[in-house]
């Protein structure tokens, strides 16, 4: 939430919109596990559009553009400001330290790295 108020104050100062997106990483469920994936994956996509709507409420901006995607966070978030004409991307970092973000990886960096549109990481 501290990225998206950053970005609407921006927004707000130059006279822009505000497209917020969630992007739900695909799900994969080895063969061998009795599992539906596609009912998990489709649950992931409602929780990432109910988190979408619920932040638009609380800013109280009902009508904000809202897109929820499926695929790999960073890659989908380059790709959509890409493909959007988006001027900036503003995305929040969780603060990870150097090790945690070694082994676990960063969708911020990655998406900094590749993102060809600029990119503001809030903390």
């Amino acid at each position: 939430m501290h990225a998206v108020r950053k970005a609407l104050e921006i927004a707000d100062k130059m006279g822009a919109e505000v497209t917020l997106a969630h992007v739900v990483p695909h799900v994969f469920v080895p063969a061998e596990v009795p599992f539906d994936s596609g009912r998990l994956a489709e649950e992931a996509l409602n929780a990432g559009e109910a988190l979408l709507n619920q932040a638009a409420a609380e800013l109280s901006r009902p009508a904000i553009a809202r897109v929820c995607l499926r695929g790999s966070p960073g890659e989908s978030l380059a790709e959509l400001a890409e493909t959007g004409s988006f001027d900036l991307v503003v995305v929040g970092s969780k603060g990870r330290g150097a090790v945690s973000r070694m082994l676990v990886g960063s969708i911020t960096d990655r998406l900094v790295h590749i993102c060809k549109r600029p990119v503001l990481v809030v903390r």
